[in-house]
């Protein structure tokens, strides 16, 4: 027997994210001012990713409350579905849309009236009695809000410090391949170069410090490789000389006696490349020895020489989901028209398809936590991505659960196993003889 649509109840919809929220933002607060309130939240909304558009929301919501209402009670403001359209220049759906999300992040709640409308009644300027959006968690999270920005205003600073070191190191890399390559130094001089500009190009527009500082770490190795690869060798014979000398012509440098001799360390160690033998292997990753097998060669056999770094390692990094598949936005938009109705424009930046991905991920039910997983494990472009990929899915019925297909799909990256570039040309494939 088939079921009738359910009927509207009037009622609206929780979801345990909005319950968590309460629980959370709860609470009272040290009178305050709107002004002080909304940039506190505008500095930190960059670092806790809210989206553009929930930032405006937002702003016009605490734009329509007084100075007078933040004085320690509930803040309140009333404005109806098709004035916020109005004003954000966004359809009902997406409003709808924005304030389920403003929910689920604790940024406002809503109090419905019995009648399911929202309005509010003043007198002499205070609010009396009021239905709509219960803006009190805004003023609650203010100190928290302030913390967030200086943690991601210093987050930033750090980031731009590394930033600058590794193109630093990167051109201190080039500048030792040129002295290479002019004096004729053993080695694969281009390669070492070629490797210094790949990996200080995978910077790119993070701003990340740890993705930075494996970067850093990184070049530091290679630059320190090259300059062993161009410090000769001490020959043998000066060697053998020293230390005659050393022997005939001692040196008492305690009188004292033995017994409180400091230790002495030698502040001109043998060099690597001689102090190791065939046996013990190279000392540094990305360095080889050469000519060890002739104890009486001359130092320029002795020289140690950058080998080619292998750009297929795998520790600290995966390869990409996308396999080489060439993704543009324009092509985002079209396998996944969700995107279209949060971007502006025929072909939107990245930067507004991420700011569009939270809205869409909340639209499929994917939580906060699996995108944000998502972000940090793929990167914030593959991410999109793979959000658009489970949408055109989902949007021809051959996804039940888009959360749940996005955390296996970052399972299987981690584990080296997600070809996102065949669901991309299956996906390619189905648009061709649409217009472009």
């Amino acid at each position: 027997m088939m079921q009738s649509a359910a009927t509207p109840t009037g009622r609206r919809k929780i979801t345990a994210r909005m319950l968590s929220a309460q629980a959370a933002y709860g609470g009272d607060y040290d009178p305050t001012t709107p002004g002080k309130v909304l940039s506190a939240f505008k500095r930190a909304s960059n670092a806790l990713g809210i989206p553009r558009r929930l930032v405006d929301l937002v702003d016009y919501l605490v734009g329509r409350t007084f100075a007078a209402d933040w004085s320690g009670k509930a803040v309140m403001a009333w404005p109806s579905n098709a004035t916020l359209g109005d004003a954000l220049d966004l359809g009902r759906t997406q409003i709808k849309t924005l304030i389920r999300v403003g929910q689920e992040l604790g940024l406002f709640e809503m109090r419905d009236a019995p009648n399911g409308q929202r309005y509010g009644h003043r007198h002499a300027g205070r609010v009396t009695s009021a239905y709509g959006f219960d803006l009190t968690p805004l003023a609650v999270r203010k100190a928290e809000f302030e913390q967030i920005a200086a943690a991601h205003a210093e987050q930033r600073r750090e980031a731009g410090r590394l930033r600058s070191e590794i193109i630093v190191v990167r051109n201190r890399i080039l500048s030792l391949t040129e002295l290479g390559q002019d004096g004729g130094a053993a080695g694969d001089w281009q390669g070492v170069a070629s490797e210094a500009y790949r990996i200080a190009g995978r910077r790119s527009g993070s701003y990340d410090p740890r993705h930075l500082a494996a970067i850093l770490s990184e070049l530091d190795e290679l630059h320190e490789a090259a300059v062993e690869a161009l410090t000769p060798a001490e020959p043998a014979e000066q060697m053998d000389q020293n230390a005659d000398h050393a022997v005939s012509d001692p040196v008492d440098t305690d009188p004292k006696g033995p017994e409180n001799r400091p230790a002495i360390t030698p502040t001109n160690p043998p060099s690597i490349a001689k102090a190791n033998t065939e046996a013990d292997g190279p000392s540094r990753p990305g360095v080889i020895r050469r000519g060890a097998a002739n104890q009486h060669d001359t130092p320029r056999t002795n020289i140690v020489e950058a080998a080619p770094v292998k750009t297929d390692k795998r520790e600290g990094r995966r390869e990409s989901a996308l396999r080489g598949f060439v993704v543009t936005t324009d092509f985002i938009l079209r396998i996944a028209p969700a995107f279209q109705s949060w971007t502006t424009g025929p072909q939107p930046s990245w930067r507004e398809l991420l700011e569009a991905s939270w809205m869409v991920r909340s639209e499929l039910g994917i939580s906060q936590h699996a995108w944000g997983q998502a972000c940090t494990t793929l990167g914030q472009t593959e991410a999109v991505t793979m959000l658009a990929a489970i949408s055109a899915r989902h949007a021809a019925g051959d996804v039940k659960s888009p959360g749940g297909l996005m955390r296996r799909m970052v399972e299987l990256h981690e584990r080296g196993e997600l070809r996102l570039d065949r669901t991309l040309f299956g996906l390619a494939d189905g648009l061709k003889g649409e217009p472009h």
